[in-house]
């Protein structure tokens, strides 16, 4: 592979990276869990995490349940977690309740999503200024 193209694909996997940056990651327990089930429909709620800092969920906050071996998504006010199982019919899932050990929300920040959006488009721009400024100058003759 040529050093443009290498350094073109280094480019976009450190792009990919980042693209995490657009949301905080909050742990919280299987109690808290609860709190999201479907019998505690509301625009928002307000769980701790295992911090305990307070987050809000609302129906749209991507939430993955956790056991000791993957995660699941689950939509928030959409499943039903029984003291001996979770389901969420959504995502056609059916789990042992002694299997779950917590769950990751993830909240949107806005902050976050504006400053990789803009150092994005300033790496554009530095670029194209960086190929016109090393292209030098070409004349065509007759």
């Amino acid at each position: 592979m040529n050093k443009p193209a290498l350094r073109l694909v280094a480019a976009l996997v450190a792009l990919t990276a980042v693209q995490t940056a657009c949301y905080n990651r909050y742990n919280i327990s299987t109690d808290e869990l609860t709190n999201l089930d479907s019998s505690h429909i509301a625009r928002s709620v307000v769980v701790k995490d295992s911090a305990g800092m307070d987050v809000s969920v609302s129906a749209t906050t991507p939430i993955k349940v956790q056991t000791a071996t993957s995660e699941f998504s689950v939509s928030p006010f959409n499943f039903a977690l029984t003291e001996s199982q979770l389901v969420a019919p959504d995502y056609d899932l059916l789990l042992s309740r002694e299997d779950v050990t917590g769950a990751v929300v993830s909240e949107f920040n806005p902050t976050k999503t504006w400053s990789l959006a803009a150092g994005g488009l300033l790496a554009a721009v530095g670029a194209f200024v960086l190929i016109g400024a090393s292209s030098g100058s070409s004349s065509v003759g007759n």
